[in-house]
């Protein structure tokens, strides 16, 4: 749905605390030197007193962090801590990541300042790409990030964003009395043999286009050309992946097949098997207090690992705020430090941003990380241009009618890439 709303934006156009104030340097007083006037003999000089120096006030940053409410604390730590080791004062605004958009616009109308910079996840970097709200970084990101985070940050050579944590990656859950898929074949015929009167065999969200992604990439597929520039949905790839859906489908509940219906079932132990993401986990313990779970990395398919689309969070400046490249470069250094980007892992039970990490101790002893660590070095990263999310838009106007047989598997790959380019041409257009 976020997906929809950001395609849905673009379209229309053609169609937590602030970080603290960064300290301003104060320029040492130049003395000036002129030739004294002689005093007369005897006569003692008085001492002069220098009148006192004022101190401008230090110019303050502010930092919007659009973040869930359980996160808002731990990242508003990590950025004051990173700000005081920087010498820059900050000031912390935590803001709902559905309305940032809508903050920014109320806050244009009031009259209010911009944020100099934000702190929100890749949909949030569309959205404020889409609304001209964003200045490139001018950075060089750190050589070990994972690619697919290098790929939602920028287009071209420009970087919109600096990914500090990972996450949003999709896993195989299983119920603990189910045997463990290693195929994506293998899962069709668990999930089917598991479909009981009573109990689901398989679920997930069938109408979105990250759900499809794993599956796609693994066989070959891509959302775009590698540059990003158009949308490549009528392939091969396509069509066996929406065969593999359409398999899948036949495990769905019988009396409804909706995402939250899934998590339901999964969390109250009347599903066998289910992909979902870490954003979910908080909402399958709010159902159940018991939740236990099997957690595995995804199926290989067509004889390649699953490739699930990597998200995150990023550090962002605002075109019209204060902050400069090396308030920037300052944060950043003590953001992308090991210990740091482990803590934040530990506390957000995310990923670090760098691959180096991916092996440390606290990650591999954590089931949930561990399965999303297998994934991430080769998780592909949805670049932030107009026509990744208008092949987005062409897969979810079509894909939960294919799933469910109302069209032609053959048919579908091709309406999907038509769907596309005509978002991408009511874009484009002057």
């Amino acid at each position: 749905m976020t997906l929809l709303c950001v395609v849905a934006l673009i379209c229309s156009a053609c169609a937590a605390a602030p970080p603290a104030p960064t300290a301003t340097a104060v320029a040492s007083p130049v003395a000036i030197r002129s030739t004294p006037t002689p005093f007369p003999t005897n006569t003692a000089i008085p001492t002069a007193t220098p009148a006192p120096t004022a101190t401008p006030a230090p110019r303050q940053l502010t930092v919007w962090v659009a973040e869930p409410v359980a996160a808002q604390a731990v990242v508003a730590d990590a950025l004051q801590q990173a700000a005081q080791i920087a010498g820059i004062e900050v000031l912390i605004v935590p803001r709902d990541p559905d309305g940032l958009l809508l903050s920014l616009a109320t806050d244009r109308l009031l009259g209010l300042p911009p944020p100099d910079l934000i702190w929100a996840n890749q949909e949030g970097l569309v959205g404020l790409l889409a609304d001209q709200s964003l200045a490139p970084l001018d950075i060089d990101l750190p050589a070990d990030l994972l690619p697919g985070l290098r790929s939602l940050a920028g287009e071209s050579t420009t970087v919109w964003g600096a990914p500090i944590t990972a996450q949003d990656m999709l896993l195989l859950l299983y119920q603990p009395d189910r045997a463990l898929p290693t195929t994506a074949t293998d899962l069709v015929t668990a999930a089917q043999t598991a479909r009981t009167p009573e109990r689901a065999g398989f679920v997930q969200g069938w109408g979105a286009a990250r759900w499809m992604a794993p599956w796609f990439y693994a066989a070959g597929g891509s959302f775009t050309t590698p540059d990003g520039s158009e949308p490549t949905l009528d392939t091969p790839a396509m069509t066996a992946t929406l065969t593999l859906l359409r398999d899948l489908y036949r495990a769905a509940p019988r009396n409804g097949d909706s995402y939250a219906r899934g998590q339901r079932l999964l969390a109250q132990g009347m599903a066998a098997y289910a992909i979902d993401g870490d954003w979910a986990w908080q909402t399958y313990q709010t159902i159940s207090d018991t939740f236990q779970i099997g957690v595995a990395p995804l199926p290989a398919f067509a004889g390649a690992p699953a490739q699930p689309l990597i998200g995150g969070s990023l550090l962002m400046r605002h075109r019209a705020g204060q902050a400069t490249t090396t308030d920037i470069t300052a944060l950043l250094k003590t953001l992308y430090q090991p210990e740091v980007q482990l803590r934040l892992s530990a506390a957000l039970g995310r990923l670090p941003a760098l691959s180096s990490l991916l092996t440390d101790t606290s990650i591999q002893s954590d089931p949930r990380r561990a399965a999303a660590a297998v994934h991430a070095a080769s998780a592909p990263g949805l670049p932030p241009t107009p026509a990744a999310r208008c092949a987005i838009f062409g897969v979810e106007s079509y894909l939960y009618s294919v799933t469910i047989g109302d069209i032609a598997l053959n048919e579908a790959p091709a309406l999907m890439q038509r769907e596309a380019l005509a978002c991408l041409r009511r874009i484009v257009q002057p």
